[in-house]
């Protein structure tokens, strides 16, 4: 009888032993954040934040996966296939105007902009926009807002440019890269926060030079779609760029699927906002993740705001006054 006794604590403390894992595992949330190429500013902010939550909130897992970067984000949480992402303001309307059902998304705070870089070598004949006739051109991925917003809805209603007056190349942020450094294209999109990492390595390898937009360029688009801003890239900013660069943006936004509970919403974000040095550490542009920036151009946005994130906004104190914010 002891020894069978015996047997049986071994095998229940064995099963025990082997069983806790799994009632780890069972217990862990695994949540999905949609960014966008390794080489863009979506990417690193997305991994950024994944490593802050999965830091100091318990029981949650997030990870940052790579995607085409807006539309692709939108459209996965849309579907429920995604718990929350990074997307260019103007997404959702696109995606409403294609007849996709939005009513699934909400809005957690407008944050960073994403800077267009018209980026060509420094002896191409390109001298300006108008020029891309008749050249190969990196226009950004499929299900990009790059490809969407930046390049095709930009050159149409700015320059009055379509894909068909040039060859549209679907590539990339690094393979535009790649293109310009090997010469395979003739000027490439990358639209992001600046500075882009991977522009910043470019120009150290080959003398580079970023398109600048004229004021009456600039003004056609904005009356266009008002949601498309101004933008000054500053000399200096990459290497052999010696004078400002005019150029156009678009803020972007943190969006994630409505049926997150709401707790766990005012966890994340108040994780994020509320730990500024692990935020600004992140990248640049991750500065532009706060209170004072997260109701930038909301009304033109076709979705309502998380309720996990209007909690942290009202006992911040800044729900009442995002209109004038």
């Amino acid at each position: 009888m002891k020894k069978i006794m015996t047997i049986l604590l071994i095998a229940c403390s064995f099963s025990l032993f082997i069983g806790q894992p799994e009632t780890a595992n069972a217990r862990m949330k695994f949540l999905s954040f949609g960014t966008g190429s390794p080489a863009g500013t979506y990417y690193f902010l997305g991994a950024g934040f994944a490593s802050m939550i999965n830091k100091r909130l318990p029981g949650i897992r997030v990870t940052a996966e790579s995607t085409a970067a807006s539309l692709e984000n939108a459209t996965l949480i849309s579907r429920g296939k995604m718990d929350m992402g990074l997307a260019a303001m103007g997404t959702l309307t696109k995606l409403k105007e294609r007849g996709v059902d939005i009513s699934k998304i909400r809005l957690i705070a407008v944050g960073h902009t994403s800077d267009t870089h018209w980026i060509v070598r420094k002896d191409s004949p390109i001298k300006t926009i108008n020029d891309f006739k008749g050249k190969r051109i990196g226009v950004g991925p499929a299900g990009s807002a790059t490809l969407s917003l930046f390049s095709k809805e930009a050159l149409a209603k700015g320059w009055g440019l379509s894909f068909d007056d040039f060859s549209p190349k679907y590539i990339s942020f690094s393979e535009i890269i790649t293109g310009i450094r090997d010469n395979t294209i003739d000027a490439g999109n990358i639209s992001a926060g600046t500075p882009v990492a991977a522009i910043m390595e470019l120009a150290n390898d080959i003398p580079i030079r970023l398109i600048s937009i004229t004021q009456e360029s600039y003004d056609r688009l904005h009356k266009a779609n008002p949601i498309f801003q101004p933008k000054t890239i500053k000399a200096g900013t990459y290497k052999g760029i010696d004078q400002d660069v005019k150029t156009y943006c678009l803020p972007q936004m943190w969006i994630c699927s409505a049926s997150l509970p709401e707790d766990l919403v005012y966890n994340i974000i108040k994780i994020i906002y509320d730990n500024d040095a692990d935020r600004n550490a992140i990248h640049p542009m991750a500065k532009m993740y706060t209170v004072k920036n997260a109701f930038f151009g909301y009304k033109a946005v076709p979705t309502t705001f998380h309720p996990g994130a209007i909690k942290y906004y009202k006992e911040k104190g800044v729900w009442d006054k995002r209109d004038e914010m």
